[in-house]
């Protein structure tokens, strides 16, 4: 697996550094004249097998120059587009060579190395993180100044690009203000800084930060990994949610005429201020995370790696044996209607109470020898191991690396 991770990525610099100092306030820049630096994640040559045998639709791969994105049909470079939906490598050639930079979306889903890059990330910060590849030719501009609505890391892969960031006129915008955008973009002023990404450098660009990027004496392939923060907005709608379902007064819909009749109004402010009474008096803030938490680990799946061979061999297990937790795995214990378990990626396993010494000592350490598992007979550890190994969590580790018990 890649050892590309938040710590990695950020080196030198120090996590506790970037979130006291940079995270959501300002932007963060870091040369490193280390060219190959991120050159296990990809490179120019994996671009032809990336697309060709991956086969993205429509929205997989789009085209961009000078600000406009380039429609499937443009009379520009021809349908780029197959009849079986997917892009005609031979038409991305001739549009490169025109000067069109073009976005492959979503590598992380397609590209093995970027996929362990971005759940190491999402291990490590807990918000959903997309990864995007943009590849730009020489003397090229791609995008118009724009802001995003999500954190940005740009991971300057091969070739150099010319970075231009302007102020921050929304202060951590969410998806509705982007409708401010043509105003906002007609009135630039000069850049706050301007930046020569080269090959291993990186940089960070909290969101609303309005930039653009070109090259000039040479390509760029640069990896964007955007940070999709959960918000505590979103944590209270998550708790309004929970509430709903418990207070029937959260169901009840809102008084007939109340955007109109004057008295209707006043019933309908002093019924949200107890409302509003309620959520801070009832609603728990476990319930709003348990919320969270299965919209982002709910449909987590695992990070490919050969787990078919463990199925294979899971009769074989003893008590002798050694597992550890599977890489790229998000995991919590959860407690539900008088059963506890293990909420991970995609999944969760539950079990008696019986289990819960047990559980709590699989999640804390490293790696566990099977019969070091604390409040099971023999047989329930066996079973319960077995059981993780099936549903995806545990595989079989190594003696030598044992740190448990």
């Amino acid at each position: 697996m890649s050892k590309y991770d938040f710590e990695r990525m950020l080196s030198p610099i120090e996590p506790a550094t970037f979130f006291s100092e940079y995270w959501e306030k300002r932007p963060l820049i870091i040369s490193r004249s280390q060219p190959d630096y991120y050159c296990e994640l990809l490179s120019m040559k994996d671009i032809d097998s990336i697309i060709r045998f991956t086969k993205y639709k429509l929205s997989g791969v789009e085209l961009v120059k000078d600000g406009s994105k380039v429609p499937p049909g443009s009379s520009e470079i021809g349908n780029y587009i197959n009849s079986d939906g997917v892009p005609d490598i031979n038409k991305l050639y001739n549009a490169y060579c025109q000067g069109y930079s073009f976005v492959i979306n979503g590598l992380h889903e397609r590209w093995k190395p970027v996929s362990v890059f971005q759940r190491n990330l999402e291990v490590f910060l807990n918000h959903p993180v997309s990864i995007n590849m943009y590849m730009t030719p020489k003397n090229s501009r791609g995008f118009a100044p724009h802001f995003d609505t999500h954190e940005v890391f740009i991971v300057q892969v091969e070739g150099s690009k010319l970075w231009r960031i302007y102020d921050s006129p929304i202060t951590l915008p969410v998806l509705s203000n982007q409708k401010d955008l043509p105003k906002l973009t007609n009135e630039l002023s000069a850049p706050v800084t301007e930046i020569y990404l080269k090959a291993g450098d990186l940089l960070y660009m909290r969101r609303g930060y309005i930039h653009e990027a070109c090259t000039s004496e040479s390509f760029s392939i640069h990896l964007t990994a955007g940070v999709h923060v959960f918000r505590w907005s979103d944590l209270l709608t998550a708790a309004i949610a929970a509430l709903t379902e418990q207070d029937v007064r959260f169901r009840e819909s809102l008084p007939v005429g109340f955007l109109q009749q004057d008295k209707v109004k006043v019933s309908l402010k002093n019924q949200f201020q107890e409302l509003l009474q309620l959520l801070a008096d009832k609603s728990e803030v476990e319930d709003a995370v348990e919320r969270i938490a299965e919209r982002f680990m709910g449909g987590m799946p695992p990070l490919p790696d050969e787990h078919f061979c463990q199925l294979e061999n899971i009769n074989s297990l003893n008590l002798d044996t050694i597992v550890k937790k599977r890489e790229g795995m998000i995991y919590r214990v959860i407690k539900k209607d008088g059963q506890v378990g293990i909420q991970f990626a995609g999944n969760s396993v539950m079990g008696p109470q019986t289990t819960e010494q047990a559980i709590r000592f699989i999640v804390d350490s490293l790696e566990i020898a099977i019969k070091a598992l604390p409040g099971l007979t023999d047989n329930a550890k066996l079973t319960l191991i077995r059981r993780l190994i099936r549903e995806g969590l545990l595989v079989v580790g190594s003696a030598q690396s044992f740190v448990g018990n």
